[in-house]
This record gives C-alpha cells, structure tokens and sequence, in this order.
C-alpha cells in the first residue's frame, strides 16, 4: 500500500478508488479501466498495456458511467481529491494547478 503512494502511479491508483467506492469494482479491475484512460500521464506505459491487453486478447469494460447520476460522479471525485499523497507524489506539489475536479470528473465521464 505505502509503496503505491509513493511511487509515480498516483494518478491511476487515486482515481480507481472513485470506481471501487462509488461502482463497486474490484481494485485491480478499476485500476485498469483507468489506465487505459491515463495516455497523457504515462504514454509509454499505456502503450504496452495496450499491446498486452490486445496480445492476450483482454477486453476491458467500457462505459461503466454512461449516464452515471451526478452525485455519483460528485462523489467519486471526492475519494479520489481525498488521496493528496497519491496526486502530489504522481504530480508534484502544484498538482491541484493539474488535476481539479472538473478535470476528474471528466475523466470518468470517458470511463
């Protein structure tokens, strides 16, 4: 757990806590949607994941918040604005001049 918060994988990990709180997807699961997501923030890496989700033939849920109530999405902002040192670690201290909550929710909306 300390070891995600202090690496550089904030970014995925603090908005993958909005989908399992809020939707209830598994952890793991969520942590893929939102990589998936996240080709601004880790161009290499979302590149491989790509490749081996196709290698493997892996199909991954999309749109699970189309049409999502908006205090659903409000809330799920919440859980992931909460996780500071996973933003600030991914981001840096002026991460908040990055990533608000309108940018978050946009986010989801993708999802």
């Amino acid at each position: 757990g300390m070891s995600i918060a202090y690496s550089q994988v904030g970014v995925c990990h603090a908005l993958s806590y909005g989908l399992s709180f809020v939707l209830g997807i598994h952890h793991g699961i969520g942590n893929c949607i939102v990589f998936d997501y996240l080709e601004e923030f880790y161009p290499e890496g979302v590149h491989e994941f790509r490749r081996m989700m196709e290698k493997q033939d892996i199909k991954l849920p999309h749109n699970i918040t189309a049409g999502i109530e908006g205090s659903k999405l409000e809330k799920m902002a919440d859980v992931a604005l909460m996780l500071e040192p996973l933003w600030e670690n991914a981001l840096g201290s002026e991460w908040k001049k990055v990533m608000n909550r309108e940018r978050i929710k946009e986010l989801y909306k993708q999802m």
